[in-house]
């Protein structure tokens, strides 16, 4: 049975849907799992939120708590990632700071000056965490979950012999996205109004008819996709079902109002690029130069910015929820839910069991080896086939000449931010973001240095000693 570390176990949906995930698999019942968090409030929900997964599935894991991550990363199999230096206040300030200089973001994890801050906050711990496994499991599989992906992945690419994926669930989430719009465009409109009459207002929930025929949208394997990129910037090469293509629909879905106000954004960058990309609408808007300096553009495509802070909003509210739940001794999930759309269990599990299972995960670009007109140096997201032998990433050759193109420019930050953090060289954090297209497209170069000092200022001790100098 294999152990399994969760660094970062005090991010409660995260871990509550791995557990529950990895433990529904017969194979991987008797899972020891070594959850590890610093703030000791959460770590107990977790802890207790695990055993309780554990009797609900009928199985025999072992679960141990710990403050100390190399007891936890000690002799393990895989080690999960899921951390988040410096929490909400820190987030908080990621939109604030940037705010008051007329920069506006909307989730502000991946790229922008968020994303730069949230790198540099995190990518030394992460670091640290990858060492302690070189030296204490070292032939672990290191799956990395948190954000900035790309960023993190490529850190330890360049620093690491350490086998490291990344895991992000847009692009599942984008294909089930995909099809939605190409089965309401196929309805045509009457029909398509009457789905989305259960939309809800975007401060409402959505309806359960509707959400009933996302699920069905988002679970139908008749569709066949191949989508590859980098993380969040993902174009679908291929999108059909029995040999037809099915963008058409796309581009139908494109012309109708309606259909277009459910992915503005990503029907917009589809109708001028070609291809329809990961991660949200939100999401990408942030990743390029033409969207968020506009009010108009703001208004015309539906964006929200500062969206995240409700999320993480959320996300608190959603620890109570299992405080409580754990006070009252209630169970977390049923006995036969079916696992979530997140790709660890099944990867373990295939590891396991060498039963093959295919994803979209990150890895390093390997020379060119696997997208041969991006950077060698870099972190992609390509399929990925993992089995008894570990995981092996697929070639996909070229992505069309205008889709590479967008990558360049998000992987210019990446790249920067990372050197920032490898090299120790400060100067390379205001590259980042001078080159960070939403950031540039909005700030000239000097208030872009003022913002920078401003951001290194407002974090002050989370930020690395030698990139504070």
């Amino acid at each position: 049975m294999p152990k399994i570390a969760i660094i970062g176990a005090g991010s409660m949906v995260f871990s509550r849907n791995l557990i529950s995930d990895i433990l529904s698999f017969d194979a991987l019942k008797g899972t020891t799992f070594a959850l590890m968090d610093i703030d000791s409030e959460r770590l107990g929900v977790a802890g207790a939120m695990a055993r309780s997964i554990s009797a609900s599935r009928g199985a025999d894991a072992k679960v141990i708590t710990t403050a100390d991550r190399r007891e936890a990363v000690a002799e393990a199999d895989y080690v999960i990632n899921t951390i988040g230096v410096g929490g909400f206040e820190a987030t908080k300030t990621d939109f604030d700071v940037p705010e008051k200089f007329g920069l506006r973001q909307v989730i502000g994890d991946t790229l922008c000056i968020g994303g730069i801050f949230r790198a540099i906050r995190s990518m030394p711990v992460v670091l640290e965490m990858v060492g302690e496994v070189e030296q204490l499991a070292p032939n672990a599989l290191f799956i990395n979950y948190a954000n900035p992906m790309a960023m993190h992945v490529l850190a330890i690419a360049r620093s690491s012999k350490v086998r490291v994926v990344g895991l992000c669930h847009g692009i599942r989430y984008t294909r089930g996205r995909m099809i939605m719009l190409a089965r309401l465009a196929e309805m045509g409109p009457k029909k398509a109004a009457e789905v989305l009459s259960s939309r809800g207002s975007g401060e409402e929930p959505a309806g359960t008819g509707f959400m009933d025929f996302y699920r069905q949208c988002a679970h139908d394997e008749t569709v066949e996709t191949l989508c590859a990129g980098i993380n969040h910037m993902a174009a679908f090469l291929i999108f059909r079902r029995d040999g037809e293509d099915l963008y058409p629909l796309l581009w139908k879905a494109y012309e109708d109002d309606n259909l277009r106000r459910l992915e503005a954004v990503r029907l917009e960058l589809m109708a001028r690029f070609g291809y329809f990309m990961t991660e949200t609408s939100g999401h990408i808007s942030e990743y390029l130069p033409w969207f968020l300096r506009s009010d108009e553009e703001i208004r015309r495509l539906l964006l929200r910015p500062g969206a995240y802070i409700g999320t993480c909003e959320d996300l608190e509210a959603t620890f109570q929820q299992y405080k409580r739940k754990v006070e009252a001794g209630e169970p977390f999930v049923s006995p036969d839910e079916p696992a979530s759309i997140e790709y660890a269990s099944r990867i373990i599990n295939a590891i396991q069991t060498d039963a093959a299972f295919v994803f979209n995960g990150n890895v390093h670009n390997r020379g060119g080896a696997l997208i041969s007109n991006l950077p060698g140096d870099c972190c992609v997201e390509v399929p990925c086939l993992a089995n008894g032998l570990g995981i092996h990433p697929m070639a996909v050759g070229e992505l069309p000449p205008q889709i590479a193109a967008l990558i360049r420019t998000n992987f210019n930050v990446q790249d920067m931010t990372v050197r920032a953090i490898l090299e120790r060289d400060r100067r390379h954090v205001y590259h980042a973001a001078m080159l960070d297209p939403n950031t540039a497209a909005t700030l000239t170069l000097p208030k872009i240095y003022e913002l920078v000092d401003a951001m290194l200022a407002a974090h002050g001790k989370l930020i690395p000693e030698y990139l504070r100098r």
